[in-house]
């Protein structure tokens, strides 16, 4: 009996993956849609389903109503949560131009990327590109893997685009926990590659030696992005730090206290041995020089 329940349990799970999922938007090549835009079907078994409209160039069907004409045609194992299906006329244009400044874009954001397909499509019907235009992104656009760009023509109207960029982009996560203001080193970061899809800020992808520690606590495998670091406190306060003078062409060294924390380039107060209190500039390790 226990055997038999086995075989019947891995039938049903084999049923329930073997239903297809329709999609919300399809894009078809011309005024008509054939069932070979939906399904993966021979030539002779193809046949047309329905017309678009004169002058429309979309087309929405209601699911159930194509979801019978599915089964009336031999296909049973389809089904769909969206409760119309669009099926979108293509623009006859050319949008290599558009790929290769999203190519551009994405290249320059990331230090290491694989892109294997960049899909473009305008929001509404084109029959053609202007001759002149200029490409524009939202600032965030490279966070995702998604997003809308638009064209600026000579005479100043924007066109819009949605595209889609398939990619893998090798970033920074935590190897484990990190606590707050601990230096980020190959300790407890280790470089993953990911497939893009959405960041909440832009991923670290490379380590910098002695350079960020963390804004707050990281916990074990998160990306770490540029709001989970600042640049690394490189004289603590309390500390011991070596303090160069320039007097009359001659330099002068001496130790003082670090009465605050300090980054490269940072202006801190610092106290000799005497208790006399200067201002110097942060020039390295438990390094300042005096302004």
């Amino acid at each position: 009996m226990f055997f038999f329940k086995i075989i019947f349990l891995l039938t049903f799970s084999t049923l329930i993956f073997a239903v297809n999922n329709l999609q919300s938007n399809y894009f078809v090549q011309h005024d008509f849609i054939m069932l070979s835009d939906i399904l993966h079907v021979k030539k002779k078994d193809d046949k047309k389903l329905f017309s678009i409209e004169k002058y429309r160039h979309t087309k929405r069907i209601q699911r159930d109503k194509l979801l019978k004409i599915l089964r009336n045609n031999g296909y049973y194992d389809y089904t769909s949560k969206h409760n119309y299906i669009q099926f979108t006329k293509q623009s006859p244009i050319d949008t290599t131009i558009l790929k290769k400044s999203i190519k551009k874009l994405y290249k320059k954001k990331y230090l290491q990327i694989t892109i294997s397909s960049i899909t473009v499509t305008p929001i509404h019907y084109l029959e053609s590109l202007p001759k002149n235009y200029t490409v524009h992104f939202n600032t965030r656009a490279h966070l995702s893997s998604k997003g809308i760009l638009y064209i600026r023509t000579n005479d100043n109207k924007k066109i819009f685009f949605n595209y889609e960029i398939v990619a893998t982009v090798s970033i920074l996560v935590a190897r484990k926990n990190i606590k707050k203001d601990s230096e980020l080193s190959r300790i407890n970061t280790r470089k993953n590659s990911i497939i893009l899809n959405r960041f909440r800020a832009m991923p670290l992808q490379s380590l910098h030696v002695s350079k960020e520690q963390a804004k707050h606590n990281i916990k074990t495998d998160d990306i770490i992005t540029m709001r989970d670091v600042i640049a690394l406190y490189i004289v603590k306060r309390g500390s011991d730090i070596y303090v160069s003078l320039q007097n009359a062409g001659i330099d002068i060294f001496f130790t003082a206290k670090a009465l605050q924390n300090g980054r490269l380039g940072d202006s801190i107060s610092v106290m000799q041995r005497n208790g006399k209190k200067l201002r110097v500039v942060v020039i390295g390790r438990n390094k300042a020089e005096v302004q």
